[in-house]
């Protein structure tokens, strides 16, 4: 091996990029791409009408002279109005910013993680706990929802002790989650 391939252990790594979410325009950008595709389709049409290749009328021409014979209808005033509101709409799609999907690790340059793992991080924690018997836990970048089957023994402190060792997970989340925990007790088996 050469020594201009290896990699110098001090190097620097390029930043990590910020998780974020599929972008709004994405389905609204299909649509369009479809309905293009669809005008490729009807022009090649009627190129093939036109050259002879196939027989029957252009549609585009059809159209265009449809179009172009209608009078005024009370149906066009709202379909305008429809139409103007759509492009807005589309428009506000493609400029809204994609949000982010993961939490960033507080000390940790361009380290994130996935809230489904910081679930499943919270309810090995809480299992870890003495008197708790099963734990479930759902999160969501801004909350930490956490079910707790505890002992009969145990319920009178579950809650703060549940609280202490997420609240030592959710310190090191930004944006830290709020905590939600649910308590039932139950039997021993």
């Amino acid at each position: 091996m050469t020594s201009d391939k290896v990699v110098s252990p001090t190097a620097s790594r390029a930043a990590a990029p910020v998780p974020l979410a599929t972008p709004g325009a994405t389905f609204t950008g299909f649509l369009v791409a479809a309905a293009v595709l669809a005008l490729g389709v009807v022009g090649i049409r009627d190129v093939l009408v036109d050259t002879g290749a196939i027989t029957g009328s252009q549609w585009i021409s059809g159209a265009f002279e449809y179009v172009d014979g209608l009078a005024y209808q009370g149906w066009m005033l709202p379909a305008g109005i429809a139409a103007v509101v759509l492009g807005l709409w589309f428009l506000i799609l493609g400029l809204k910013p994609r949000r982010k999907t993961a939490n960033a690790l507080v000390g940790v340059v361009d380290t994130w993680i996935d809230p489904a793992d910081v679930a499943a991080i919270a309810s090995v924690r809480v299992e870890s706990l003495t008197h708790v018997r099963s734990a479930s836990s759902h999160a969501t970048r801004r909350k930490l929802e956490v079910k707790a089957t505890v002992t009969p023994d145990g319920a009178a402190t579950a809650e703060s002790e549940i609280r202490a060792v997420l609240g030592d997970l959710t310190q090191t989340l930004s944006p830290s989650p709020r905590i939600k925990i649910r308590i039932q007790t139950g039997e021993r088996s």
